[in-house]
């Protein structure tokens, strides 16, 4: 009988088709922000991205707590974090035109 490894090899099409899911994730991310926004009536536009980061760290936790039992969660959270990076450049983006 052979035995399976404790770490087995990670499927690089399934981490692919992981990332593709997690680009969907953000993108309902960035809705449900959009749509937070409005229903609360934020008149700050900094407020909007803050939303859309809260958003995508839940996500994110939700992906991380099942990252070891499939590949699929390993390219959500490559995308997540990848839009979590350039959304807080539009924070500081847009925070910066506050300060001015």
């Amino acid at each position: 009988m052979s035995e399976m490894p404790e770490n087995s090899p990670r499927s690089t099409l399934r981490v692919a088709l992981g990332f593709l899911l997690g680009i969907l994730v953000c993108v309902g991310c960035l809705f449900f922000s959009i749509l937070l926004g409005a229903v609360l009536g934020v008149r700050h536009t900094w407020m909007f991205p803050v939303l859309n980061a809260i958003a995508l760290f839940a996500a994110g936790v939700v992906a991380l707590r099942s990252v070891n039992k499939s590949s699929y969660p390993e390219g959500v959270l490559i995308a997540i974090s990848v839009v979590f990076i350039i959304n807080v450049f539009f924070v500081a983006m847009t925070w910066s035109t506050y300060v001015e």
